[in-house]
């Protein structure tokens, strides 16, 4: 992920000056692999891999803003067996969102395969009384804990079911 983020940037730098036919290039590539784009509902364009879905995610980074959970989430998205949500999904804090259904929350996962940890990041399910009562609902072996030992909690389980 992290190559196809440096290509598709260096891509981008190098299409200002390009001449148009590499700009429809770019655009192409934009909405085929959903690159570049701060809504998670765009990964509805995205080309489905071969072999994957999209799943609910293992792990929920929840943490207080600005505490880093953004630089938690970019360094955990260069390894190959886990995939992140583009955006903060706010499903279980916002009741707009809650409504919709988990079937639209699964909507707003990127595609994985059955070896990759999926992860969602949203800050503001720390301060929300109605967020660990969702996410339990959703999912009651999550537990709802600092960021880091939720995350070694999750690849735990996930090595554990590979062996």
């Amino acid at each position: 992920m992290a190559f196809l983020l440096v290509s598709a940037y260096l891509l981008l730098t190098h299409a200002q000056g390009a001449p148009a036919e590499h700009g429809a290039l770019l655009e192409t590539l934009k909405s085929q692999v959903g690159l570049f784009s701060n809504k998670s509902e765009h990964y509805s364009a995205q080309v489905r891999p071969p072999g994957t879905s999209r799943q609910i995610p293992q792990t929920i980074i929840i943490g207080v803003r600005k505490g880093g959970t953004r630089a938690l989430l970019e360094m955990l998205d260069i390894h190959p067996n886990i995939v992140v949500a583009a955006t903060e999904v706010h499903f279980f804090d916002w009741d707009e969102n809650y409504v919709k259904g988990i079937d639209w929350y699964r909507s707003l996962m990127p595609f994985s395969y059955g070896n990759q940890i999926t992860i969602e990041k949203t800050p503001g399910y720390f301060t929300s009384p109605q967020a660990p009562g969702r996410i339990h609902d959703m999912n009651s072996s999550i537990k709802l804990q600092p960021q880091f030992t939720l995350l070694l909690y999750a690849l735990k389980k996930k090595k554990q079911k590979n062996y």
